[in-house]
């Protein structure tokens, strides 16, 4: 499961797929080569974008005679990991006001930070170990994940930085870690949800 977290998370963070589901969730189905204008990219970058969107569930593609139409629907059904983050991001976006610019800019920076946590398997790693048996120094991590010491300090800074652990120094000096009791935005706290219960299915 957590393979398909990583799959699916990096396919969400990032922006041009961002834009591309924002376009598609306000202007429904659309053809790539209206896609492309409308967005400004090149038809290949553009193409390459939907098709990663469509192989991880996020985005339906189509075929209708010689035309090819796009749309933001997961094809996989609301049970599933995609159907579920498709569903949770056509909700967030839909709240961004149509041609607002800079609130869709902040939506998807916001978007890409809480999904930039789960890409990589070593955060995965250690949010499920707070998650499971609790508080964790960072000699805990290193040997019941296998893990550097440097790789410890790097995955859990940058779960720090998008809210989603804390961290306190002991007695003795030493570092401890935690879940953060709470999130750091609605769009943190939703995700986290989503993926936590992934890990339970």
């Amino acid at each position: 499961m957590d393979a398909i977290i990583v799959r699916i998370t990096r396919t969400v963070a990032s922006h041009p797929r961002l834009c591309i589901l924002s376009y598609l969730r306000y202007h429904g189905e659309t053809i790539p080569t209206v896609l492309a204008k409308k967005l400004g990219m090149p038809l290949p970058t553009l193409s390459a974008h939907v098709k990663l969107l469509s192989v991880a569930g996020l985005a339906l593609s189509r075929k209708s005679g010689a035309k090819c139409y796009c749309s933001a629907a997961s094809p996989y059904g609301s049970q599933t990991l995609s159907g579920q983050i498709s569903e949770w991001l056509c909700t967030v976006l839909a709240k961004v006001r149509k041609g607002d610019k800079a609130q869709e800019r902040s939506v998807h920076a916001v978007i890409f930070e809480a999904a930039t946590a789960f890409t990589d398997l070593r955060r995965l790693q250690i949010l499920r170990r707070l998650l499971t048996k609790g508080e964790a120094t960072v000699d805990d991590l290193r040997n019941e994940l296998s893990m550097s010491a440097d790789a410890v300090s790097r995955h859990t800074s940058k779960l720090r930085r998008r809210g989603y652990i804390t961290v306190r120094k002991a007695a003795d000096g030493s570092l401890v870690f935690a879940l953060a009791p709470t999130r750091k935005s609605a769009i943190h706290k939703r995700l986290f949800e989503i993926v936590q219960r992934a890990w339970e299915a």
